[in-house]
């Protein structure tokens, strides 16, 4: 029997320069105004699509199915802060693209293209490059909150440059998710 994994495709931050400028919006969160779980430097990213539970088999079938897409580089800016399902009612709080946001839409199509021949329909929702900064267990005062984080609306973290994505093993302990890349395609 093969073994199974929690899995998703992610796109890494690999400028390791924007780290101090995610800390930094991280601090700007007003953790008086909600509990929240700030998510680890090294764990932030943007996730392209999560698996779940997912055997290695059908991990290889998934590397083997997405190995045929291309990825041309290009840049993004990363930049501004926003909440799901909304800054009023936040249960995830993330930054944003404003630049080639579209790129990464399309590549999140093709993915999920390719991923339909293996069976994985397409997802429903509309998809929002972000990147998960922190997650808000439950809000203290919501009004001042949504403050803080309309006023972060226009943070700019930086540039970086995409390449690739990430086929990513999560293993949930106590202190937080670790994250290992078992491929990436290029």
């Amino acid at each position: 029997m093969s073994e199974i994994v929690r899995a998703f495709l992610s796109i890494d931050i690999e400028n390791q320069a924007l780290f101090p400028h995610i800390s930094e919006t991280q601090n700007k969160l007003d953790t008086n105004l909600a509990k929240m779980k700030i998510v680890e430097i090294e764990n932030v990213h943007f996730t392209l699509r999560f698996f779940g539970d997912t055997s290695l088999t059908k991990i290889d079938e998934i590397e083997s199915c997405l190995s045929q897409i291309e990825i041309e580089p290009f840049e993004i800016k990363v930049h501004g802060v926003g909440a799901f399902p909304n800054n009023r009612r936040p249960r995830v709080i993330w930054i944003g693209v404003t630049q080639n946001a579209d790129r990464i839409c399309y590549l999140k199509a093709e993915i999920d293209s390719h991923l339909e021949e293996l069976g994985y329909q397409s997802e429903r929702k509309k998809f929002t490059p972000h990147a998960t900064i922190a997650r808000v267990r439950y809000i203290k005062d919501a009004e001042k909150l949504t403050n803080n984080l309309d006023g972060l609306i226009n943070e700019s973290i930086g540039m970086m440059t995409i390449s690739k994505f990430n086929l990513k093993k999560s293993t949930l302990t106590p202190s937080g998710p670790i994250y290992e890349t078992l491929w990436h395609i290029s």
